[in-house]
């Protein structure tokens, strides 16, 4: 499954004139080699340069946002400042703990709403996503 979210993220970027560089394809590679992950920007640069791939960090948030454009990932915003992007692009909500500053997946219908309000006028909801922010006891 990996492999082919691989495959499918390099065949975009190809098909719409991105070339594809050695920092872009070890990007893709990095983001969906180990299955579903929450990553920042910040996080991903630092995996890169461990690595030893030269990049910038412009390079990394403009393939992110690339690839969340194209659907290949989704951004969840914990708070106005702070943002993951995710490679679990099916609906779901998080935990997000303050402590480690990480994302745990939670399945979509392990949280039920008896009723949501209504949408301000010409608007429709798209999408629900929940966050719990957890702490230390």
């Amino acid at each position: 499954m990996n492999s082919i979210f691989q495959n499918k993220a390099l065949n975009i970027l190809k098909n719409n004139k991105l070339r594809l560089t050695k920092q872009r394809v070890s990007l893709v590679q990095n983001i969906f080699q180990n299955g579903d992950r929450h990553i920042t920007a910040e996080a991903l640069y630092n995996e890169m340069v461990s690595k030893g791939i030269k990049l910038s960090l412009a390079t990394v948030y403009n393939t992110l946002h690339f690839l969340t454009k194209c659907k290949m990932l989704r951004i969840v915003r914990v708070n106005s400042s702070q943002k993951y992007f995710d490679t679990n692009v099916n609906s779901h909500h998080h935990f997000y703990d303050e402590a480690s500053n990480s994302l745990i997946d939670i399945p979509e219908d392990k949280i039920n709403f008896k009723v949501l309000p209504a949408a301000p006028k010409s608007k429709k909801i798209s999408e629900i996503e929940v966050i719990i922010s957890l702490e230390n006891n």
